[in-house]
């Protein structure tokens, strides 16, 4: 049972955006409630590679991202834990020519934003990753960029709302919204009702599930991502690299998580045909890295949303947490790759291999956006791989949005209303 009956707000979801909202909501004044269906960043704040990074991003984001950056540099003094913050730079390789104009023209672009990102070549850049091979001959650096450890940054969060009197409730499923003359009035989940006035859902790949029960279209859809972890060895590296082939960050074991810096997998889905047109552009951009594979996810989606929508909490265990089976032979070509590249011992053992998997939008930025249908609910969803890095941005404009009605950071570029004012979007970051 829940400490409290009734708060300000209930946030729907406990990865890393959900708690980062809480945490600012706090830090506001407000009374606030977590909810967790399964376990504080259960899933993909858990799993993902860790990097925090400007660098690369969508225009519109930006300013989003430099926020967040802002605030992940004091994070561990405000809540007197740890989440392994660390600034130290991100180099993304140019492939080809044409890559590297682009580089040029972003950095040319974030100049703008008061960005100081760079192309880099020749000794700087043998200096920045003196392991890497020397087939490549330059790379975009972002000084200001950093990174920090998933398995700690969400618990961290979780922690101190404990520790400050906020509740944080795992195992939890939060099945319903209540209105009242069309305002939010509370919530409905396994353990009982929730009074409250404002409702924030950071489900990550789990909102549409819950937005089509209040008859509400978000175009959502997932993709299967597989991590690695290495022992910890003599690497050299400091600064997290993007290469085509493997995506590398330096981890505070000693150790390197590595994923691949192109391919990922799509399980075809039921969401894959429902909104197949919206990710249309999406996909023809991305279609030499997108692996499509039909196997069991399309029932398994089917089966969950079956579960979900007729409230069968005797199965609920079954949906509480998305654990997917990581891609073992992409990984071992990832690894293979890794050690190709930096030059590193052939016999390199992997410590563990994951995978999550990542609510992605048609264009590749969140929806972060009050409802008009449901006066009160609030969605800070759909980050599209960037939550991690972004989240203490997204957690902090959200409890201004909460708390004021409106924002200093234009949000009119996440807004819900896009998808309907125009059918076709297309993804405009650079990595």
């Amino acid at each position: 049972m829940f400490e409290r009956k009734h708060v300000d707000t209930v946030v729907i979801g406990g990865g890393i955006i959900g708690c980062a909202t809480a945490w600012y909501l706090h830090k506001r004044g407000f009374s606030v409630t977590v909810i967790e269906k399964g376990r504080v960043a259960g899933e993909q704040s858990s799993r993902n590679w860790g990097f925090v990074r400007q660098q690369g991003r969508d225009l519109r984001e930006l300013p989003l991202i430099m926020k967040s950056l802002e605030n992940w540099r004091g994070i561990d003094e405000a809540l007197g834990e740890p989440t392994g913050f660390v600034t130290c730079g991100n180099l993304a390789v140019a492939p080809n020519e044409k890559k590297l104009a682009a580089m040029r023209g972003w950095a040319r672009d974030v100049a703008d934003f008061g960005l100081e990102s760079r192309v880099v070549t020749g000794a700087e850049l043998e200096a920045l990753s003196p392991a890497m091979a020397r087939s490549y001959s330059a790379a975009l650096y972002t000084p200001s960029d950093g990174r920090a450890e998933p398995s700690l940054a969400t618990q961290g969060i979780a922690t101190a709302l404990k520790k400050v009197g906020q509740e944080v409730v795992e195992q939890c499923m939060v099945e319903d919204l209540l209105l009242e003359s069309g305002k939010v009035a509370g919530v409905v989940t396994e353990m009982g009702e929730i009074r409250c006035s404002k409702v924030v859902m950071a489900g990550g790949a789990w909102s549409g599930q819950f937005l089509r029960k209040l008859g509400l279209s978000l175009p959502q859809s997932d993709l299967r991502v597989t991590v690695g972890r290495t022992e910890a060895f003599a690497h050299g590296i400091e600064t997290p690299t993007w290469l085509p082939a493997v995506a590398l960050r330096p981890r505070q074991d000693g150790g390197l998580s590595f994923a691949s810096g192109s391919i990922m997998d799509h399980d075809l889905n039921i969401d894959s045909f429902r909104y197949l047109g919206r990710f249309l552009p999406n996909f023809l951009m991305n279609s030499s890295s997108l692996k499509l594979n039909l196997n069991n996810r399309f029932m398994e989606q089917r089966r969950h949303a079956r579960i979900y929508r007729t409230a069968q909490r005797d199965s609920y265990q079954a949906i509480r947490t998305l654990d997917p089976t990581p891609n073992h032979s992409l990984i071992e070509q990832t690894r293979n790759a890794m050690v190709k590249a930096f030059d590193f011992p052939e016999n390199l053992a992997l410590e563990e291999t994951w995978a999550g998997r990542i609510d992605v939008m048609p264009d590749a930025i969140p929806v972060i956006d009050q409802v008009p249908q449901a006066k009160g609910l609030i969605l800070a969803t759909g980050m599209s791989g960037h939550g991690f890095g972004i989240g203490l941005g997204v957690g902090d404009v959200v409890a201004e949005l909460v708390d004021r009605g409106t924002t200093e950071l234009d949000l009119r570029p996440f807004s819900l209303s896009r998808f309907s004012e125009r059918y076709f979007v297309t993804p405009k970051n650079l990595l």
